[in-house]
C-alpha cells in the first residue's frame, strides 16, 4: 500500500477513539499491518529505485546513490500527501481532533518507517518486526488493478465506518 493510504487509514483508526491516544496510536500502527495483508500492487518494487531486492526479504538493503534522493522525493510526496488527505477529511470533514488525525497517520505510517531503517542498519532488535512485516505483506507485481484502487476501497472504508461511529 501507499503510504497515503496507510496514513488515511491509520488516522481513522485513531480518530474513532479521540479521548485515548496511545490506544489510538497502537490501532493505527496496526491498521499498517491489517491492509498489507491485503493483496495489492507493490508500488514500491516499481517506483523505489535505490532498495536492493535479493531474493529473501530480509537481506534488502539501501543503497546510497543518486537514486536514494528519488526514493526520497517520491516516498516523502506520498507521506506528505498522506498527512494532508488524512487532516483534510478527517479534521475538515469530521472534525476530529488534529493532532489525533496526525498522531494516527504518523502510526500507519510508522512500519514502514522502520523497515527502511532496517534496511540501512540491519539491528538486530528489529528483525522480529521484519520478519512479520514480510510475511503479512501480500504484494504483487503483476496485478496492476490492486494498485491506487486497492487503496482507495480501502480508504472509502475506513473512513465510512468512521462516519458510523462518529454520527451516533
Amino acid at each position: 500500500m501507499t503510504l497515503t493510504t496507510h496514513a488515511i487509514v491509520g488516522a481513522a483508526v485513531a480518530s474513532v477513539i479521540p479521548s485515548h491516544p496511545v490506544i489510538g496510536f497502537i490501532g493505527g500502527f496496526a491498521s499498517h499491518f491489517a491492509i498489507d495483508s491485503i493483496p495489492h500492487w507493490a508500488e514500491g518494487e516499481i517506483l523505489l529505485r535505490s532498495v536492493d531486492r535479493p531474493k529473501t526479504p530480509a537481506s534488502r538493503t539501501v543503497r546510497a546513490s543518486k537514486d536514494l534522493a528519488h526514493d526520497f522525493v517520491v516516498v516523502g510526496l506520498d507521506s506528505l500527501l498522506g498527512f494532508l488527505a488524512a487532516a483534510a477529511i478527517l479534521w475538515g470533514l469530521f472534525g476530529a481532533p488534529l493532532y489525533i488525525v496526525l498522531l494516527g497517520a504518523f502510526a500507519g505510517q510508522l512500519p514502514d518507517g522502520l523497515q527502511f531503517l532496517y534496511f540501512i542498519f540491519k539491528p538486530r532488535f528489529m528483525v522480529p518486526l521484519q520478519t512479520f512485516h514480510e510475511r503479512i505483506q501480500e504484494e504483487h507485481t503483476n496485478i496492476a488493478y490492486l494498485g491506487i484502487e486497492a487503496g482507495l476501497i480501502l480508504v472509502v472504508l475506513a473512513l465510512g465506518i468512521l462516519g458510523a461511529f462518529m454520527l451516533k
